[in-house]
């Protein structure tokens, strides 16, 4: 008998297999159906598994349906005269959700981390961020370059609060999370180049490369927050 957050999953993976298929496809009515319904079976696990009894679960949880709004509103992005808009706020949704994920992490190591103690790793990240920034700004419109930059910022902060982590939680729950706050930057980079550097980057397939590392983020850190939450030796920690 499969339990209640175990098909959750399910349903999930289920969709994830439609939403690749419609996305390989472009078959629009089947993507607008499956994508916004990706992060509510994913949201739904994640509850059932009893992990929003904390403050970091209850983090990860808002920081999900914020993704899920932004799923709902980059569908929208190039249709139609409103086209900018919608890819502001969708944008706008998702930085929301790494603030969100940057707190969860961030709270969690409780002014402790690997990198208060290493702290020229930040530069690495730093690097990334002054780089990408200063390839995209040239071809950013007007209107974007401040809300650009921000989100380059915040999801940049979001990998940092992760890293921090490492020596404080179990390196296999480690694993989870950190390759899911940089496959979700990976994504968000694909977004970026696909958006404003179509003509001097072709990416293969952007719409499989964006939505696949995209997922997959979101899985792992889910997974991986609910591995950390439920760990006896971990749980009511913090």
């Amino acid at each position: 008998m499969v339990s209640k957050n175990n098909s959750w999953l399910i349903l999930f993976c289920i969709d994830v297999v439609l939403n690749l298929y419609a996305e390989a496809i472009q078959n629009i009515p089947l993507i607008y159906i499956t994508k916004p319904l990706l992060m509510i079976f994913l949201g739904f696990h994640f509850y059932f598994n009893k992990a929003t009894d904390s403050s970091y679960g209850k983090l990860i949880l808002i920081g999900l349906f914020f993704s899920f709004l932004g799923d709902t509103f980059l569908m929208f992005r190039e249709t139609g005269a409103r086209s900018q808009l919608f890819f502001l706020l969708g944008l706008g949704s998702f930085l929301i959700t790494q603030g969100l994920y940057f707190l969860a992490f961030w709270k969690y190591a409780n002014g402790e981390g690997y990198i208060r103690n290493h702290p020229w790793i930040s530069f690495l990240f730093l690097t990334f961020l002054i780089s990408n920034s200063l390839f995209l700004l040239p071809d950013l419109p007007a209107d974007f370059k401040i809300p650009v930059l921000v989100y380059s910022t915040i999801i940049t902060l979001m990998v940092l609060s992760c890293t921090n982590l490492y020596t404080i939680i179990p390196n296999a729950i480690f694993v989870y999370l950190i390759i899911g706050v940089l496959l979700f930057m990976c994504s968000d980079t694909l977004i970026g180049l696909n958006q404003f550097k179509k003509e001097e980057i072709q990416i293969p397939y952007p719409r499989i490369a964006i939505m696949s590392t995209y997922i997959l983020a979101q899985f792992l850190i889910i997974k991986g927050s609910i591995k950390l939450l439920l760990a006896k030796n971990l749980l009511g920690t913090r």
